[in-house]
């Protein structure tokens, strides 16, 4: 007994290895390739992990899994542009689930995907709403960090990895105290400034920290490992200071993207904007640049004299004015609710293609991986999510999620409470 178990402990991955390797067919659906227009009851062939054929008319391969998808809609698997996923677990009450931000300042050597929990319950529940690839990013200070951008599957951080290092990520130092103009009350400014002197203690602040920034990136323009001690601070930012990594920058408001614009080029750094809430002022400069921006859209104006909608119609104009852009979350436990940041916008005035490219083929073209995801077509990665409506709609469900070809559980923290508790009195 003892030596057929080992036989088939030996032989459990090869034959795992064959079911993985046959063909799937999801037949019938209406197939919204992004890329390449829709497709009314159309197929997509799965085989290896990738996307094998696409048409109204493919051949089904001999022993292969046919999935009538009649009446649904087949989208490309969403991917959420900018998270804290496999980062944070429980941000209040719960330090040790959080290791999104390490301490001090300066950290461009802290590098997300060590630090990833490829068991967090937050993953699970992204992936049931559609999502099938994130960027994992650090935050906080002035240099935060290098991000990945992951896969929602897996059980080690090394098999969530889709890309390392997708950029470097820097808050831009607007020179604020905190996240408004106004000074904070519990200073311990021993008097009231006046409006002036703020502005100034604002504006020596903020060129106090770009003065740090540029001295880091020509110190690692010129870095050279093993040229004496090693640095790793040095050799985790040179990429980037020598423009090879993108930076992502994050800033919100127009004089702050205004200022990473003329500070990228200055350096002769690969800027993409995070945040942007303003950038629907500065849409011009961004086009002309060609400066990507990673834009969250549930959000409130920062001036009180700015109309309430102008987050919710950022991304619309940005589209006008022909700037990239893809729709993020920004979160963790919210990043289910990408579908819905892309929704909002359409609602005001970002067509539904638009729309549904900023969640899907564009954040794949800016971290430099639309070679293999965000839209179907043959040769990607068979990332795909099959839906009884429109992903963008919150009344639709998601009814099947295959990432890298292989069907998806489901089953989530709240689908298992759901049973749990559903029948209690």
């Amino acid at each position: 007994m003892k030596g057929l178990a080992l036989v088939a402990a030996l032989l459990l991955p090869t034959v795992a290895r064959a079911a993985d390797d046959r063909a799937t067919v999801i037949r019938g659906a209406r197939v919204v390739t992004v890329s390449g227009g829709v497709l009314e009851s159309g197929s997509v062939v799965i085989a290896g992990g990738k996307i094998a054929a696409v048409g109204r008319d493919v051949a089904v391969p001999p022993g292969a899994t046919v999935i009538d998808a009649a009446g649904k809609t087949l989208y490309p698997g969403l991917i959420d542009g900018l998270t804290t996923l496999g980062l944070v677990e429980v941000p209040l009450g719960a330090r040790g689930t959080v290791d999104n931000a390490e301490l001090g300042e300066l950290n461009p050597e802290a590098k997300a995907w060590v630090a990833l929990n490829a068991h967090s319950e937050l993953i699970p529940v992204a992936r049931a709403n559609g999502l099938t690839a994130a960027l994992s990013a650090p935050t906080g200070g002035l240099v935060s960090g290098q991000s990945a951008l992951i896969r929602l599957t897996g059980t080690t951080p090394d098999a969530l990895v889709v890309k390392t290092p997708v950029a470097v990520h820097v808050v831009y130092p607007s020179g604020r105290k905190g996240d408004d103009d106004e000074d904070d009350d519990d200073s311990d400014e021993p008097e009231r400034m006046t409006f002036a002197e703020r502005q100034q203690d604002k504006k020596k602040s903020q060129e106090r920290d770009l003065n740090r920034l540029r001295n880091l990136l020509e110190a690692a323009k010129v870095y050279t490992p093993g040229a004496g001690k090693p640095d790793v601070m040095m050799e985790a930012l040179a990429p980037a200071a020598r423009g090879t990594l993108p930076v992502i920058v994050r800033a919100d408001d127009e004089d702050d993207i205004r200022g990473a614009v003329a500070f990228a080029g200055e350096r002769g750094v690969r800027l993409i904007v995070a945040g942007g809430l303003e950038a629907w002022r500065c849409a011009d400069l961004l086009k002309q640049k060609d400066v990507p921006v990673l834009l969250k859209v549930l959000r409130l104006p920062r001036r009180d004299s700015d109309p309430y909608d102008s987050a919710y119609a950022n991304a619309g104009l940005l589209q006008k004015a022909g700037v990239r852009f893809a729709i993020v979350s920004d979160d963790d436990e919210f990043a289910r609710n990408l579908p819905y940041e892309a929704a909002m916008a359409r609602a005001y005035g970002l067509p539904a293609d638009a729309a549904l490219r900023a969640i899907t083929l564009s954040p794949a073209e800016i971290f430099g991986v639309a070679d293999r995801m965000g839209s179907i077509a043959a040769g990607k990665d068979a990332n795909l999510v099959l839906a009884t409506g429109d992903i963008m709609d919150a009344r639709t469900s998601v009814t099947a999620v295959f990432i890298d070809g292989v069907a998806q559980s489901l089953e989530t923290r709240h689908t298992r409470l759901y049973e749990r508790f559903k029948d209690r009195p």
